[in-house]
């Protein structure tokens, strides 16, 4: 068996580097989750991994679940309209590998699922971790390794995200 300690070594300094960047995002804005999602896409704009129209839609695919989430949204449409966006960016002109892992994150935190009768539920987390953690990974993954580190950042904060979100429980369906 091949083993390289070597790869596994940063394994706390780059947890230490989530937990410091996110703390850092929501104490600047002080619980405006909107306004803590532009800012981390404002980064992945400025350090090249997605484009200002992407960083727009993106935003906009956050508020669509964001929106979903509260007392009298509508998760089912909101479900929708995510996956028709997605659908897009996946079909767009040379789309960015990092909005459409964001993009996936934020599809990804809808929970769809089929009761016995056959009827079909769209669930989502009030506030949801998916989109906020893929974008923080994505954010880090970026600085540390280019767009590829940028994918797997996304990539990983997303699904983290999404344990997140089921260990709270879904809020709204």
């Amino acid at each position: 068996m091949d083993t390289t300690p070597a790869i596994i070594v940063g394994l706390p300094d780059l947890m230490h580097a989530a937990r410091v960047e996110a703390r850092g995002v929501m104490e600047e804005f002080k619980g405006d989750y909107v306004a803590e999602h532009r800012a981390v896409l404002a980064r992945l704009t400025a350090a090249g991994a997605i484009s200002d129209d992407e960083a727009e839609t993106l935003l906009g695919l956050y508020k669509l679940g964001y929106e979903a989430g509260e007392p009298k949204g509508n998760a089912l449409q909101a479900y929708f309209e995510t996956r028709d966006i997605y659908a897009k960016m996946l079909a767009g002109t040379k789309p960015s590998p990092v909005a459409l892992v964001l993009a996936s994150a934020a599809l990804g935190s809808f929970e769809v699922s089929v009761g016995p009768e056959g009827s079909t539920t769209v669930s989502i987390a009030r506030v949801s971790y998916g989109s906020s953690l893929a974008g923080i990974g994505a954010a880090l993954g970026t600085l540390l390794g280019g767009v590829a580190g940028g994918v797997l950042g996304g990539a990983i904060g997303g699904l983290i995200g999404g344990i997140v979100d089921d260990k709270k429980g879904k809020g709204k369906t």
